[in-house]
């Protein structure tokens, strides 16, 4: 029985750099969400949060953002409240679109629901 070929570890790095292309590309877009994430679920839990309006929300979510240094890809057009019979909600959605490799590009969707504080 003999090693592995080399054409099969050729593959394997080749797929090896795949994946580290990928996770250093994407990885810092799905870090800034999870920080986007908490300030988005620490504000909706703050007492009194579904009496404010959008604006005073979101000078708060402005102010965490800058504390966090969040700068890229979350606008104010991304949020969103609505409203129904079970309470008030703030919903935050928007894209991140990567370049990849050649003519491929990685796209991702970061969507959250909250339910604000009464």
């Amino acid at each position: 029985m003999q090693g592995a070929g080399v054409l099969t570890v050729i593959a394997l790095l080749l797929f090896a750099l795949l994946i580290g292309t990928f996770v250093l590309t994407m990885g810092k877009d799905y870090m800034q969400y999870w920080t986007v994430r908490s300030i988005v679920i620490d504000v909706a839990k703050t007492p009194g949060a579904a009496e404010r309006t959008p604006h005073q929300i979101w000078n708060e979510i402005e102010r965490r953002f800058t504390i966090n240094s969040i700068y890229d890809n979350v606008e104010r057009e991304n949020f969103t409240f609505e409203e129904d019979g079970g309470g008030r909600y703030m919903l935050l959605s928007y894209e991140v679109r990567r370049p990849f490799f050649g003519n491929l590009d990685l796209v991702a969707n970061f969507n959250r629901r909250e339910t604000l504080a009464p």
